[in-house]
């Protein structure tokens, strides 16, 4: 099932947070956390679901929180037609209970929330090593337009 969190949630949330953090950090030590990431994300996460401008949609079975989605509305530059952009701030399923369509209803009902609020353009950022996700949001027809460049200087 698919619902809007709430703040009881903010445990199961910050465990998938740690599983999607830890995937990242394997993969680059562009993502090392400081160690009191947990505690840090929590805040974050809690000041996100009292927000109007952001939502987070978890899935749950069988009383278990197996997946959720964090998105929020951005302001772009009053030059454009459409100055109001939707951001998916974060997707994470537990692995156990990936490739079961649980990601495409979380995005579903996310873009469903946008329409509501009149924005018609999504955007989400993907590791570019990420080879999952890659192909997960390209098979939802998310296509990419902006190249991000990072450099660490000394």
């Amino acid at each position: 099932m698919i619902r809007e969190a709430t703040l009881d949630d903010t445990e199961s949330i910050v465990d998938l947070w740690e599983e999607l953090m830890n995937f990242h950090i394997q993969k680059s030590s562009i993502y090392d956390i400081k160690p009191d990431a947990q505690q840090i994300y929590e805040f974050y996460l809690k000041k996100i679901l009292k927000s109007h401008e952001s939502i987070v949609l978890v899935c749950e079975i069988e009383n278990n929180i197996v997946g959720y989605l964090m998105a929020e509305e951005s302001q772009l530059p009053p030059v454009y037609k459409e100055d109001k952009i939707g951001t998916i701030v974060e997707i994470c399923i537990t692995e156990k209970h990936r490739n079961k369509g649980i990601g495409e209803e979380l995005v579903t009902q996310i873009e469903k929330w946008f329409i509501t609020k009149d924005i018609y353009t999504i955007e989400c950022v993907i590791s570019d090593f990420n080879e999952i996700s890659k192909g997960f949001w390209f098979k939802n027809k998310y296509k990419p337009y902006n190249l991000i460049c990072l450099k660490k200087i000394s």
